[in-house]
Formats: C-alpha cells, sequence, structure tokens
C-alpha cells in the first residue's frame, strides 16, 4: 500500500522560493541528500523522493540512517492520524483528474456543513511542492468548522519563479478552473484561493490574472513576490495574512504588500501564531477563514 503525505518543514528561506516540505536525508553511505517525500510503499520497503531539480529517486528503505527510517515510520503514522481525522470530521473526500492537455489532479473535500449547503463557498489551495492530495489534511478541520469545501491541487509548486514553467502553470489553471466550477457545488461569488507559503504566492498572482470574483485570499506566510509584482491588478477582495511571529522571511513584507493591497482597494485582516514559516494550527486557520466569510464592509478603492 502506497502513503503519501506532505511533511511540513520551518524554513526562513526566500518565501517564493521555499518548499516546507524538504528536508535533508542521510543515507548509510554518509551521503546527504536534500529532498521531499513523495511516496513510501509499504510492502516494497521503497521510498520515493523528489529531488530540487525535481528529479525523481527510488530508494531502499534500509539505506537510509536509523533516525530517518524512524521519521518514515512517522510520516506512515501521520497518515494514519490523518484518515481518523476525517473519519472524525465527516464529510466526503473525493479525488478528480481535469481532462484536455494537462489532466491535472486534485482532490475534493466537502464537509457536512458544506454539504448541506446548495452553494457552499469553496477554497482553492495551492502548495510549495505541488502534493496536493496530502496537504490537504492540513486545511480539513478548519474547513469542517466552517462548512467550506476544499480544492486542493497537485501539479502547481514552486519553480523559483521560471517564467516558462510559470506560463505553462498559469494556462494549466485556466483550462482547469471552469472544470473545478462546474464539478463541485459552491456560491461563485465565496471562491477563496490561498495556501502556504509558495501556495499563497500563487494565489496572489492568479487572482490578478484569472477574471473571476473572487472573494478573497488566504495567505499563510506568503507574500506578493516583491515590487516586480506590484503592477498586477489585483482585484478589490479579502486578504487574510495568517503568519507565525517568528517567521522573519514573510513578516518583512506584510506592511508594503498590505500598503499594496488596499491601495488596490483590499481588505487586509492579519492573523498570528507562536512558530515560523509553517501552517498555522486549526484554531488560528478558523480563525481567518471566518473572518474572510464575514459579512463586514466589502472592500473599496482607494482613490
Amino acid at each position: 500500500m502506497k502513503f503519501l503525505l506532505p511533511f511540513v518543514l520551518c524554513s526562513l528561506l526566500s518565501i517564493v522560493h521555499a518548499n516546507d516540505q524538504m528536508r535533508e536525508w542521510t543515507l548509510t553511505s554518509g551521503k546527504k541528500q536534500q529532498a521531499e517525500i513523495l511516496s513510501y510503499d509499504e510492502p516494497k520497503k521503497i521510498v520515493t523522493l523528489r529531488l530540487p531539480d525535481q528529479t525523481e529517486v527510488r530508494i531502499d528503505e534500509q539505506e537510509f540512517s536509523a533516525i530517518d527510517r524512524a521519521w518514515i515510520l512517522q510520516w506512515v503514522e501521520q497518515d494514519e492520524e490523518a484518515r481518523a481525522l476525517l473519519t472524525k470530521l465527516g464529510g466526503t473526500f473525493t479525488e478528480h483528474a481535469g481532462t484536455g492537455k494537462f489532466k491535472t489532479a486534485y482532490t475534493v473535500y466537502q464537509p457536512p456543513a458544506a454539504a448541506a449547503q446548495k452553494s457552499p463557498p469553496l477554497f482553492i489551495v495551492f502548495h510549495p511542492g505541488g502534493n496536493g492530495r496530502r496537504s490537504i489534511y492540513a486545511y480539513i478541520e478548519a474547513a469542517a468548522t466552517v462548512g467550506m469545501t476544499l480544492v486542493s491541487l497537485d501539479y502547481f509548486k514552486n519553480t523559483a519563479d521560471e517564467p516558462q514553467k510559470e506560463e505553462e502553470m498559469l494556462e494549466c489553471f485556466t483550462e482547469l478552473l471552469p472544470q473545478i466550477e462546474a464539478a463541485v457545488p459552491h456560491d461563485p461569488n465565496r471562491m477563496f484561493m490561498g495556501g502556504m507559503s509558495g501556495g499563497a504566492w500563487r494565489a496572489y498572482h492568479y487572482s490578478a490574472r484569472v477574471a473571476r470574483p473572487w472573494a478573497g485570499i488566504y495567505a499563510g506566510g506568503g507574500w506578493l513576490g516583491g515590487k516586480k509584482y506590484y503592477h498586477l491588478p489585483y482585484p478589490r477582495m479579502k486578504v487574510a495574512m495568517v503568519n507565525g511571529d517568528k517567521d522573519a522571511a514573510a513578516n518583512r513584507y506584510v506592511d508594503p504588500d498590505t500598503a499594496l493591497l488596499q491601495k488596490a482597494g483590499c481588505m487586509v485582516s492579519i492573523h498570528a501564531f507562536e512558530g515560523g514559516h509553517q501552517i498555522a494550527p486549526p484554531s488560528v486557520q478558523e480563525k481567518a477563514l471566518r473572518w474572510l466569510l464575514s459579512d463586514s464592509a466589502q472592500p473599496q478603492a482607494q482613490p
């Protein structure tokens, strides 16, 4: 049986380049390798890793150091805990694949409170490492509490801001979004995007480049990308910035990004928690999502 689950690692790297699922692995040979885990084939004891250059390698579990083998066991147990959480919360968890050129996979979680609504709010989540099938579990507790449907995307991941890859991903999202809208019940006026780190960065940019009545952005440890992206036509929407108090890299951009977004007519709310460059606890996520869904005054453009 194969298990897929992300590992969230605190990082103070430049946000757009940061992948919060990378870690350093040590082999019995003494070699060290930065990589993210993609899967573990338990019967064959084979671990699949993805290197920083996106190359995928398959390594026998016994080739890892003792501490890494213990971590792999914990990784598997975390998967089981995530499944138990889903059972506790209830709702439906379904996997889909887009059609057309890209055939991108995405996962949908609809909590009971969302299923009870004819048109529930929708939250499209991007991730730094592109493994949305497992990364979705980090958000389901807060989504279940507020009654919001989650759509977690595979494929979209950090590219070090490489123009060709980014244009390809934008084309993919433009193709996939209408399919999601047709397949997943939702309120078209309560569509949100966001994610952690590079996932927030991507959501910001797509809100400006993909015409939709975007209701808001959930930005976990993210940024707009610096002044080179300040010219984008960000729509009037609500933005919840959700940062760890020790996330120095992300926090340095809170003030300038807020000023730029407010100038574009956005309402910005900042939510802090104790921690670094990592996904916020469910209670903090819930607070931010409730604010995004609230009936507070709508954003207005500033002169």
